[in-house]
């Protein structure tokens, strides 16, 4: 049997495949945790384990972690919005944009290629 999954980009269908049909995984070394990506394996790493707070130097915010600081920068002082023009949707990354713009509005999909797990 074929796998029915269909990915809104490229990226998620890579990684799709690589968790569910490989089997790919990074455990924490210090701790239960187990990620299926290993970005997410840093931020847990970073948001669990590592005690550095991250300040705002613009205001009185204080995030976990270094993205969320960033995420945090670009939207409250920096203004950075990118808008949908087809519907209220917006982010902060115009890559974001696109993927939505693809996904929901034009219904570009990648489908599995992979047999059934």
């Amino acid at each position: 049997d074929q796998c029915d999954y269909q990915a809104v980009s490229y990226q998620t269908l890579y990684v799709h495949k690589r968790t569910i049909h490989i089997g790919v995984r990074y455990p924490c070394d210090q701790c239960d945790y187990v990620a299926t990506q290993f970005n997410n394996l840093k931020s847990h790493r970073e948001g669990k384990h590592e005690s550095g707070c991250h300040p705002c130097d613009q205001c009185e915010y204080i995030a976990k972690r270094s993205d969320s600081l960033r995420r945090h920068k670009k939207t409250k002082h920096d203004g950075v919005r990118y808008r949908c023009d087809q519907c209220d949707y917006f982010t902060v990354g115009s890559g974001h944009l696109k993927q939505h713009i693809q996904s929901k509005h034009e219904g570009i999909r990648y489908p599995c290629d992979q047999s059934e797990y």
